[in-house]
């Protein structure tokens, strides 16, 4: 899957704006979900965990920058993408179970 990932316009896009806004605070973008199984139907979004450096004092903030990224991604190109900021180390933390799903099925962008 890493590799369809990887050749997605949306994804790529996503990424690069991203590392764009974010610059060196980007530790990991992480697809999972659907998309990242691989049993995703046309119309599935894509569900995307940004985790990034140092803090999040205002995650609600950060939870809005990403929306705007994603808002302007699906007016120019299509595609619905549903991203949400995390703390780096909360990608390792076991007590959240969506942690360990993006762990076990996560495909790294």
């Amino acid at each position: 899957m890493a590799s369809r990932a990887a050749a997605d316009p949306i994804l790529q896009r996503f990424r690069a704006a991203v590392s764009d806004l974010y610059g060196d605070r980007v530790a990991r973008v992480v697809l999972y979900g659907s998309r990242a199984r691989g049993d995703a139907r046309p119309d599935s979004d894509y569900d995307i965990a940004v985790f990034l450096r140092g803090d999040l004092p205002d995650r609600l903030r950060e939870v809005h920058r990403l929306a705007d990224v994603s808002t302007a991604i699906l007016y120019d190109i299509g595609g619905v993408i549903n991203a949400l900021p995390y703390g780096a180390d909360t990608y390792d933390d076991p007590r959240m179970p969506l942690m360990h799903e993006i762990r076990r099925e996560g495909v790294d962008l």
